[in-house]
């Protein structure tokens, strides 16, 4: 429900109870006025206690139950109430008319009240089920209070019993239009016409709602912004109809695979949003994915006569809080992440490197450009090998909670951190069958895989920030006793961060499922990084690493945000 609806409903439910407050004391008063005259002032006073009291407690309950009873789940005991309060009011109209000494027909037009209160509640048939009650109970009231059931007294009944009628069907189908209109502007308003999903207009409410309700909640919320790759060319070559039938045909593909939970809405021209309340970045990454393999395996339709090598969509992945906090940085970060998939193929899915766009916001004008072109180099990286971008963010994480550890400086801990991110960005050169090869490399392969961090260095080397953690880059494989590459180094000779981005890119490697090994347990982890001890670690920063985790218990999976770290 968008807020102009929202609105409209709570001043129109005001006007409901409002009426039904008037309805419960006008009842109630007549009833006072056609007590006996000889009734003393103590006894006013019982009988106005007795009558106002409940009735100010009525709407005291009633003005709670509403605003209370709004989710899904309560409908029924809102609905439950307002049957409950209607077969009140019919009970105090009865009781008024059976002890009034007064002409009764005139007392049985207070059974107007709830005819008009039931018709606006539940429209035409609540309406008619009241009118139907009430002229029954009519003449009912009217046989057994011994009145004379003369031709008089009958057609007054059945006049008010058709005014009953009337204003049921009347008050009853205006309510019942009332509603289906504002259904329908409701949909014209949020309904995209092509497709039936939400619109670019409803998405923007939807994501707003869901945004206020996770910070609120301090819970997660994802973003998949999903884009039909070469859908112009299409639309082009075979004409704007067939481009929307497949449109159609798309949307369709994509409710039948998305998680319950989930809202789809199409963003506007090919592209699709999805919106994932409470769905952390990893899961929301394989229902992306899950996505991108449902179309690419998919025959569509529409194509019939218009072969064409597949449709295929690529996607870009945001999280709150992972890489924002506010509606707008969240949307260009999915955005942003949509266009990375989209420059480095097809068919991909993409998520937002929130680390690097840290750096960017912390360089000089000058160096922006080449953190930029950073940015591609780490997309393209990701998609040569998904293991190694995933790992880099785990490794920064790790190097941040260990120089916290450690007590370092703020500003080194960003450093480190930046380093341990784009540690392995020289795997750019190195070839794919070599990154994702399972058994171990022969010589050449090894000698090749040997070159990634001077590769990496270079990669570094002409944005000034970063001058820094270039050695750390470079020099993350050399090993303590002098075994490593690319240059042998040894002891106090291996610069700092690099001895400390050894341990925990051991660490990291072992804890995670790779094409070669199983993940091993902790404390396998912490027996191999010990048989290390000396020879390819420092044995000082690898007794405090094992310390911190164990006494920490630090875990990337337990980690609301790593966007946070930097």
């Amino acid at each position: 429900m968008q807020e102009w609806q929202r609105k409209r409903s709570e001043k129109i439910a005001d006007l409901v109870l409002g009426a039904h407050l008037l309805a419960y004391l006008f009842t109630v008063s007549i009833f006072i006025l056609r007590l006996p005259r000889s009734s003393y002032y103590p006894s006013l006073i019982a009988i106005l206690l007795g009558f106002f009291v409940p009735a100010t407690l009525f709407a005291f309950l009633d003005y709670y139950f509403f605003n209370s009873w709004r989710s899904a789940e309560q409908k029924n005991r809102l609905l439950l109430w307002n049957i409950g309060k209607h077969a009140a009011l019919f009970l105090i109209i009865t009781y008024v008319m059976v002890f009034s000494d007064n002409v009764l027909q005139l007392q049985g037009v207070l059974y107007l009240l709830p005819v008009v209160l039931a018709s606006i509640t539940f429209g035409r048939s609540g309406g008619f089920i009241a009118a139907a009650a009430s002229s029954l109970l009519l003449f009912l009231l009217t046989w057994e209070q011994g009145q004379n059931f003369t031709a008089t007294v009958y057609e007054t009944n059945s006049i008010l019993s058709g005014i009953f009628l009337l204003m049921a069907w009347f008050l009853g189908g205006v309510m019942e239009v009332e509603k289906n209109t504002s259904r329908y502007l409701a949909n014209l308003v949020n309904e995209d016409e092509l497709t039936g999903l939400g619109n670019h207009r409803l998405f923007q409410e939807r994501l707003r709602l869901l945004m206020d309700s996770a910070l609120r909640d301090n819970t997660s919320l994802s973003l998949i912004l999903l884009d039909i790759d070469n859908f112009k060319w299409y639309n082009d070559t075979y004409g704007h109809f067939q481009g929307d039938l497949v449109l159609k045909e798309l949307a369709a593909l994509l409710e039948q695979n998305v998680p319950p939970g989930a809202e789809l809405a199409r963003y506007g021209g090919d592209e699709f949003s999805i919106l994932l309340p409470g769905v952390e970045l990893q899961d929301a990454v394989r229902v992306a994915d899950t996505l991108r393999e449902a179309v690419s395996r998919h025959l569509f339709l529409a194509e019939g006569p218009h072969p064409y090598e597949g449709l295929t969509i690529s996607a870009g992945v945001a999280n709150l809080p992972y890489h924002a906090k506010s509606q707008k940085v969240l949307l260009d970060a999915a955005d942003e992440a949509l266009y990375s998939s989209k420059v480095t193929g097809s068919n991909r899915v993409q998520v937002y490197l929130g680390v690097l766009e840290k750096i960017r916001q912390r360089v000089e004008d000058e160096d922006r450009e080449l953190v930029g072109s950073l940015c591609t180099l780490m997309t393209l990286v990701n998609a040569k090998d998904r293991y190694t971008y995933g790992h880099s963010e785990r490794v920064a994480y790790y190097v941040r909670e260990f120089a916290a550890y450690l007590e370092l400086p703020e500003e080194h801990r960003r450093l480190l951190g930046y380093g341990a991110f784009l540690h392995d960005i020289g795997k750019l050169e190195t070839p794919r069958e070599i990154l994702n090869k399972r058994g171990s490399l022969n010589e050449q392969e090894w000698a090749i895989m040997q070159k990634h961090p001077a590769w990496g260095a270079e990669i570094l080397r002409p944005v000034r920030f970063l001058q820094p953690i270039i050695s750390m880059v470079l020099h993350h494989h050399e090993n303590y006793d002098g075994t490593g590459y690319p240059f042998g180094l040894s002891g106090e000779g291996i610069p700092f961060a690099a001895r400390l981005l050894r341990i925990v890119d051991s660490f990291d490697a072992m804890k995670t499922i790779r094409p070669y090994h199983k993940p091993l347990s902790m404390e396998e982890i912490f027996q191999e990084l010990q048989s290390g001890n000396g020879t390819l670690y420092d044995p000082n920063l690898l007794a405090n690493f094992i310390d911190m985790m164990k006494k920490k218990d630090v875990d990337i999976n337990k980690s609301a945000s790593l966007y946070t770290f930097f």
